[in-house]
């Protein structure tokens, strides 16, 4: 299953979010193409695996479009799908303020 965004980012911060991505979730890299926006990852928790391929291309007017496919043991892909575009979202938060009481 494959899921689209776009993002009002420039590619580059893009595809610095998805690698942090990868980090936060212990993820092992199986193929990198930073300069084409291409980065798949593998990631294990618990019984499930999960690679996910992400692919990211700049529409022009300082936005990019993100493509993420997904392969692996699950029985809610779209699920899955939709938690790795809400973990990229929340990374790339900018100029959001934070009021402390």
């Amino acid at each position: 299953m494959t899921g689209r965004k776009i993002y009002l980012q420039p590619r580059g911060m893009l595809i610095q979010a998805i690698c942090d991505l990868a980090e936060l979730q212990r993820g092992k890299y199986t193929f990198s193409d930073s300069p084409n926006g291409i980065i798949h990852f593998l990631v294990k928790m618990y019984y499930n695996r999960w690679e996910f391929k992400f692919t990211v291309k700049d529409i022009g007017q300082n936005r990019s479009g993100v493509e993420l496919a997904l392969e692996g043991q699950t029985k809610s892909v779209g699920g899955i799908i939709n938690r790795e575009f809400a973990l990229l979202d929340s990374m790339l938060t900018i100029g959001a303020e934070i009021d402390l009481e």
